[in-house]
């Protein structure tokens, strides 16, 4: 945790003072946003934490979209798709896939869901700075908008020679993208660093 900012304009150096929510740190020296105080609290995040981890779910297990071409009908979910690269020798693509539609979000979520109910139970274990690690860690793999955008790109290519029919999965998969959205516009690790000092010294 920086106790001190750095102007990106006149290269002043400040001292990080604590701000109310939803305000805004401003250099003494040109007037440059410093910082900004946007951060949800614990128990938000932890509520949008599992909402996330249930969207995961049902986003990799009920079908994307069904296609309907010369008669016969077909659905497939995320992990289909990735299996058929895999099958197709595309192995990079497809273990990426898997890593980023999956694995990722779901480990990113799930640490910081454990971490925020440490914190609000006040158990302070060496677990917990782990936790918070790897949460800084996953949040520079969130590629589930490029993932969308690709995967929109290809059903309009398709709905030229086939009739599409989006599903739960598709659905589940936006709504997802929307949460890590607003967890990553919240999230605050500096709020979660203090909340383990503050429960360390009761």
């Amino acid at each position: 945790m920086s106790n001190i900012n750095v102007c990106n304009k006149c290269d002043l150096i400040v001292d990080h003072i604590p701000i109310a929510k939803n305000r805004h740190a401003l250099c003494p020296r040109c007037n440059t946003l410093l910082y900004t105080n946007n951060a949800f609290s614990i128990s938000s995040v932890l509520a949008l934490s599992l909402t996330g981890l249930i969207l995961v779910v049902i986003a990799n297990v009920f079908p994307m979209f069904t296609i309907t071409m010369l008669g016969a009908e077909e659905s497939a979910t995320l992990i289909q798709g990735a299996w058929a690269l895999l099958q197709k020798k595309f192995y990079f693509v497809g273990l990426l896939v898997i890593f980023c539609s999956f694995i990722a979000p779901f480990l990113f979520l799930s640490c910081l869901a454990q971490a925020c109910l440490l914190l609000l139970t006040k158990r302070n274990t060496p677990q917990l700075i782990l936790l918070l690690k790897l949460v800084k860690f996953f949040t520079e793999w969130s590629m589930l908008e490029v993932y969308l955008v690709s995967f929109l790109i290809a059903v309009f290519k398709l709905s030229d020679i086939a009739d599409i029919e989006l599903q739960l999965g598709l659905l589940s998969f936006v709504s997802l993208m929307f949460v890590s959205s607003l967890i990553m516009y919240g999230l605050n690790l500096e709020i979660f660093w203090q909340k383990m000092e503050k429960n360390a010294k009761r």
